[in-house]
């Protein structure tokens, strides 16, 4: 069937294309009633700010402003105003985004891969548990992804009027894009000095023009607006720089996060595959050049966020993961057994499915917005509020951790309803107290603690996540 499939349907990149991208849509659309959820709750605040003040006031609440322009919300904003505010057509929205994804994906891996193997690496993207997870919560980091997808693509072509527009539009994202932004600079340079034996010249320089110009003016703008830029002073915690420990902890957190999830295969294969290539002399131009858009982007991105406390998460590194699998299905394409073929791809892509549900002591936290382990939390997240409501229990008096404290007006773009933080709150004077392992805290057995001796009121279970309601039978209760 493969083999059937691999000469007949599959040796056309636009249909596979076609045939790949229908399939995300369908994703997409399987995904209308997820919320806004971790980090991207900042995408549900932004875009509600820019809808409530009819577009006019770019600059969000200083309590969630992260300094750049966001213009990822302001796009899903603008689909609210046209189609009506809900997660329905902001799942929609995110339709081109994902399918243009697909189609860089595609131009870029063709410099390499042959035709009837662009199928896997439409496969791998799809398997990959981080790329999955995000397309299903309308992740910000795949806004950045098709923008740097574009820019190298361009880049390998040298349509450096479209390379340099992608350039701008990542600086209009966040700050977080200048890492990529000055990596496929010295990129760029690489080309130039080594495969075209030339020097840079002043045109390939004033592409990143346009870039830096709106970066000064942006920062410019932003200051006269709030008298800081790029660091916000309420979210220091997370922007200050780290001690010598701490950067040799960010270093393993991001070999960490770069191998986990069942890719540590891929790179073991791909390390394996270079060194028997490279010794028969048939490492490739194509292979060099994907390669570069692996490690440069790679190396810089960890060498800034080592000296940052900002926690690393696994969807930082996205770039990463889908020039992994384009180098991945270069060395499974020269393969010369199409036994060995099929094995190694569907034991790769059953440990990447495998690597969605893997488990971690909780006080190391277990990447659930980029992996599919999450999805039954939606379902007890809901189950739990109706059970609050129908007891008639103030929300004000039930306490808990991020993410559960995050607001249904910005994750599900609804009711103002919300849980109390208990960050600041004495753990003896909280009326309730919801346990669960779906946050990462420091010490979760602290939690365990706070309600011993309580009453418990309520345990909901799905999955791999569960969430419990306690009552404290000393505290006074105010409903």
């Amino acid at each position: 069937m493969i083999n059937f499939l691999n000469r007949n349907f599959f040796i056309d990149p636009k249909k596979t294309f076609l045939f790949f991208s229908g399939i995300a849509v369908i994703i997409i659309l399987c995904s209308l009633n997820i919320p806004f959820f971790w980090d991207n709750v900042v995408t549900g605040e932004y875009l509600l700010h820019y809808f409530d003040t009819s577009f006019m006031d770019f600059i969000p609440p200083t309590v969630s402003d992260f300094g750049a322009l966001t213009l990822n919300s302001y796009y899903l904003a603008l689909f609210c105003a046209l189609f009506g505010k809900s997660l329905l057509v902001c799942h929609l929205a995110m339709i081109p985004i994902v399918v243009g994804i697909f189609w860089e994906t595609k131009n870029i891996s063709l410099k390499c891969i042959r035709p009837s193997c662009l199928f896997l690496v439409y496969l791998f993207l799809l398997f990959d548990p981080a790329f999955i997870t995000q397309t299903l919560l309308m992740g910000y980091d795949l806004f950045l992804l098709y923008f740097v997808l574009l820019a190298i693509r361009t880049l390998l072509e040298k349509k450096y009027s479209i390379y340099s527009i992608s350039l701008l539009m990542l600086t209009t994202l966040s700050f977080r894009a200048m890492f990529f932004i000055f990596s496929l600079f010295i990129i760029h340079a690489f080309m130039v000095f080594f495969h075209e034996k030339s020097r840079l010249k002043i045109t390939d320089v004033l592409v990143y023009v346009p870039a830096i110009l709106f970066l000064i003016f942006w920062c410019v703008f932003h200051y006269i607006k709030t008298g800081w830029v790029i660091i916000n002073p309420m979210n220091t915690v997370h922007l200050s720089t780290n001690d010598l420990q701490m950067v040799f902890r960010q270093l393993i957190y991001i070999l960490w996060k770069i191998t986990d999830s069942g890719r540590i295969v891929l790179w073991l294969f791909c390390i394996i595959c270079f060194f028997i290539f490279y010794t028969k002399n048939i490492a490739e131009n194509g292979l060099k050049k994907m390669s570069s858009f692996l490690i440069v982007p790679l190396a810089i991105n960890s060498i800034i966020m080592i000296f940052l406390s900002n926690p690393i998460g696994h969807k930082y590194f996205l770039q990463t993961f889908v020039f992994l699998t384009i180098i991945t299905v270069y060395f499974i394409q020269n393969i010369a057994s199409g036994k060995m073929k099929i094995l190694i791809s569907t034991a790769c892509l059953l440990l990447l499915f495998a690597g969605n549900f893997i488990v971690y002591p909780q006080k190391y936290g277990n990447a659930w917005e980029t992996s599919l382990k999450v999805l039954p939390y939606f379902s007890l997240e809901k189950e739990l509020k109706n059970y609050i409501i129908e007891k008639n229990i103030n929300p004000e008096n039930v306490y808990t951790y991020y993410p559960i404290t995050n607001n249904y007006k910005y994750t599900y773009l609804q009711e103002n309803f919300a849980f109390a933080h208990a960050d600041n709150a004495e753990p003896d004077t909280c009326p309730y107290f919801i346990v669960s392992n779906i946050y990462n805290i420091k010490n979760p057995g602290e939690a365990e603690k706070v309600t011993k001796g309580w009453l418990l009121l309520k345990h909901f279970c799905k999955g791999q996540i569960y969430m419990t309601l306690w009552q404290n039978p000393s505290a006074g209760v105010h409903e």
